[in-house]
């Protein structure tokens, strides 16, 4: 009994040192609340600082006003300027052309298939001459050279030698259009039936003045860029200022009559008439 009330009086007394160290510490915070209470108030007393934070607040107020300003005048300024697209487009004629074909010889010994080789050359030069081109219109390409091994039942190649293989290509540049897609033509069937190995492909037209043909385009797309902005300033009141920016597209260069284009240009080598066009992005400030 007597260990049950002394143990009664320990919580008690315990309890009372807990209540009493919270009276204490609640009565500690309210004089440091006033203090600093006190001391804001004896500074914003003193003499200067109702302009000192008058500053602040102003402060505060320019870089805002900054903010807003800056955009409204991107705002501004994307509305002062009108951006349009130019086309341009030119009809183009080509003034020279080029045909390229091969011989080749095929034999079991590198001396009787370059012999071949050598023979068909010869009768190609011959026959390219005898069509009204000129011996400067003609160029010779290297000389290729492979070999051909002969093959098992199962189709798998084997370390057996068939034969060599050897052909070479001649290209004939010039300006005579017609003369060249005859000799496309006509080369194979004469020389072949002659016992010469040879090989055609189709002529390929260019424009000699292609480069020259690009800027006129460039300038009759920027030319009508120019006059689309003019149009659509003036149906809102306004007029064509400076140019601000300009960007071009890439040429296509189709044959006469198609509408083709392609996102990396396109550069018709098949046709003699071809079509050339251009698309030209400009922009203007607008007063």
């Amino acid at each position: 009994m007597q260990s049950n009330t002394t143990q009664g009086a320990d919580m008690s007394a315990s309890q009372s040192r807990d209540t009493h160290g919270t009276n204490n510490g609640g009565a500690n915070d309210g004089p440091v609340s006033r203090g600093v209470l006190a001391s804001c108030a004896r500074w914003v007393a003193q003499p200067g600082t109702g302009i000192f934070l008058l500053g602040v607040a102003l402060a505060f107020g320019v870089l805002g006003a900054s903010e807003q300003l800056g955009r409204a005048l991107s705002t501004m300024k994307q509305d002062n300027v009108i951006r349009v697209k130019g086309v341009a487009g030119i009809d183009l004629v080509s003034d020279q052309g080029s045909w390229t074909g091969s011989v080749s010889g095929r034999a079991l010994t590198l001396g009787d298939a370059d012999a071949q080789r050598e023979s068909s050359l010869n009768a190609l030069r011959k026959y390219v001459l005898s069509k009204g081109f000129q011996e400067s219109d003609l160029s010779m390409g290297r000389v290729s050279i492979s070999k051909d091994y002969k093959r098992d039942d199962k189709g798998y190649s084997t370390s057996t030698l068939e034969a060599y293989d050897l052909s070479q290509s001649v290209t004939v540049r010039s300006t005579k259009l017609e003369l060249l897609e005859t000799l496309s033509n006509e080369v194979t069937g004469a020389l072949v039936k002659e016992g010469f190995e040879v090989s055609s492909r189709a002529v390929k037209y260019t424009v000699s003045g292609i480069e020259a043909a690009k800027l006129q385009l460039l300038e009759q797309a920027t030319a009508n860029a120019y006059e689309r902005a003019q149009t659509l300033a003036r149906g809102s009141g306004s007029s064509v200022g400076a140019l601000v920016s300009a960007s071009q597209g890439v040429f296509q260069i189709v044959a006469r009559g198609e509408d083709a284009s392609s996102d990396q240009g396109i550069s018709d080598t098949d046709s003699i008439e071809k079509t050339g066009r251009i698309v030209v992005t400009l922009e203007f400030a607008i007063r």
